[in-house]
């Protein structure tokens, strides 16, 4: 079960099903992506066969290792960069048919956030278990259980040091739960990242501007409205990606660093993009 531009889908056995119409008529970022206008159940469906079709999503034969940096700002361009960099040892990602994954290589981490949507909960796939296994990663048991705090002291108990633990809005309790324990931990604790933010509440954009690093905007208005106003650093227009501490701004701009087109950078005051830019109808 996944949302994709806020369509509930459930995928079984290689069939798609949308449950739900989708929310955001039209995104900037999968009109690129994808060269969709208005979206339907219809584009739903186009996408996540396509995802199937080039990486093998949702089934056995799912792509684990990618060098391909399909988003300019993805969080998994993102992390992928801070690896190899060195800023980062370790992400406490999400995968289907795995659930949560603790990976420490930017191949791996690429492949499973390439195209990534809100992955609302998933059966074993074990081909893909036995596949991250042999690339090194961590699983929380064979299950598929989702639950970033356990990613997370599932790598520092494996002795990582620089995390990066992705999240979603919704799940916002995981961002203060992580930050509690990490308090009781030597370093600094984790760099968050909070993607798939469509309906977050405002008590939930609160949490996630007082505790988290890097938060993308998607189609929110709460976010940008809550979390855009306080964050040090903006990085795209249609789809905003907010740095929220120093930690989070050094991880944007090493994927600015190494981003091969061109950029403009400038003093604005956040948050910052035409309307007519944003994503529709913002929620």
């Amino acid at each position: 079960m996944l949302e994709m531009a806020g369509a509930l889908v459930r995928v079984r056995d290689g069939e798609i099903e949308v449950l739900t119409d989708p929310k955001v008529k039209w995104c900037p970022l999968r009109s690129g992506l994808y060269g969709h206008g208005v979206e339907s159940r219809k584009t739903v469906e186009s996408v996540l066969k396509r995802h199937m079709e080039e990486l093998g999503m949702y089934g056995p034969h799912r792509v684990l290792e990618l060098s391909d940096r399909p988003v300019s700002f993805g969080a998994s361009e993102m992390i992928a960069d801070a690896m190899r960099s060195g800023l980062i040892d370790a992400a406490v990602v999400v995968c289907e048919g795995a659930g949560t994954v603790v990976a420490a290589r930017p191949e791996v981490v690429a492949a499973l956030g390439a195209h990534m949507t809100g992955l609302v909960r998933t059966e074993p796939i074990e081909e893909i278990q036995v596949g991250l296994r042999e690339r090194g990663c961590l699983l929380l048991d064979d299950r598929c259980t989702i639950d970033q705090v356990e990613g997370y002291k599932w790598a520092l108990a494996a002795g990582y040091e620089k995390i990066v633990v992705t999240i979603t809005g919704k799940r916002a309790f995981e961002a203060e739960e992580i930050r509690r324990r990490a308090s009781t931990s030597a370093g600094e604790g984790p760099v968050i990242f909070v993607v798939h933010n469509l309906d977050v509440t405002a008590d939930q954009g609160e949490v996630l501007a007082e505790t988290c690093d890097v938060v993308w905007a998607c189609a929110s208005r709460t976010v940008r409205e809550v979390v855009g106003k306080r964050a040090k650093l903006q990085i795209g227009i249609s789809i905003p990606v907010y740095a929220l501490t120093d930690r989070g701004k050094r991880l944007v701009l090493n994927r600015a660093l190494h981003f091969e087109s061109g950029l403009v950078m400038h003093r604005a005051t956040l948050p910052y993009g035409p309307e007519e830019k944003l994503p529709k109808p913002l929620f």
